[in-house]
């Protein structure tokens, strides 16, 4: 089991380029060298700063992870906070807006945390730290089996035919016994599921459900446990083998999650 962990942590520090990890490293130092001297009217860094320095003091230091919309979820967050508190750091998200004002700079309190952290434990820390995370979730991938969302892999879990997955798209099922209508305005339509599954790691698939229905008119709400029905048998029919999704090119079992249109048949 041990030999396993290790060859996971391996795995995941060869996936950064020494051209990466300058970049990144570049970046770092830029942010850092501006939080020791902020603009005078960039009252947003220095409220940042002030807020940052306090907690310090409290003997509270940050271990920040940016995030913001559509942006900074980890699918290693339970492990990071361990090892975080392994080395009497606290893991918390620093939100960035979308709203951006100019002469006004955001993220400022992870940058001040970073500067302590890396005086602290050195320019790397941060980044090793992500990715012993991130190998200790792998690990558990396999040792425990763990399930993971399909957003959350590297390659997204696809059909055998195909070579990648290229969106949520299944297909639309023709139905003729029951009397589903088409909402006909211009973001209408017919009505859909989102219908998740669990794809094991030999491409079977079991446990279906509901993550959403949008029936698109309220006449076709009654349908839903029929329609249900009807997308499953259509899974397991003519979808019943999929490729799990990957993490480091290593499978694991998957949450999925596919879009299932139906049609009323002419």
């Amino acid at each position: 089991m041990r030999q396993l962990f290790l060859l996971f942590l391996l795995i995941s520090f060869d996936a950064y380029s020494q051209d990466e990890q300058n970049f990144y490293i570049d970046e770092l130092l830029e942010r850092i060298q501006y939080v020791n001297n902020p603009n005078s009217n960039d009252i947003l860094c220095i409220s940042e700063i002030e807020r940052a320095k306090k907690d310090i003091k409290n003997g509270r230091i940050v271990f920040t992870q940016t995030v913001g919309f559509l942006f900074g979820d980890i699918r290693y967050e339970s492990e990071l906070r361990k090892l975080c508190k392994e080395y009497g750091l606290v893991f918390d998200f620093d939100l960035i807006s979308d709203v951006i004002y100019e002469g006004q700079t955001q993220g400022c309190y992870g940058d001040f945390m970073d500067k302590v952290i890396i005086e602290r434990y050195g320019i790397g820390f941060k980044e090793n730290l992500h990715e012993k995370a991130d190998s200790l979730f792998l690990f558990r991938t396999q040792s425990e089996n763990i399930l993971v969302k399909y957003w959350d892999c590297d390659e997204r879990p696809r059909l055998p035919k195909e070579l990648e997955r290229t969106g949520d798209y299944l297909t639309t099922i023709k139905v003729n016994n029951l009397n589903i209508v088409k909402e006909k305005s211009e973001f209408g339509g017919w009505p859909f599921f989102d219908l998740g599954f669990i794809i094991e790691k030999d491409s079977t698939i079991s446990d279906f459900y509901i993550s959403n229905f949008v029936p698109q008119l309220k006449e076709n709400e009654k349908f839903r446990d029929d329609l249900y029905k009807i997308a499953v048998r259509e899974l397991k029919t003519n979808y019943s083998r999929w490729i799990p999704g990957t993490i480091k090119g290593i499978p694991v079992k998957t949450d999925n999650n596919v879009r299932i249109f139906f049609a009323k048949e002419e």
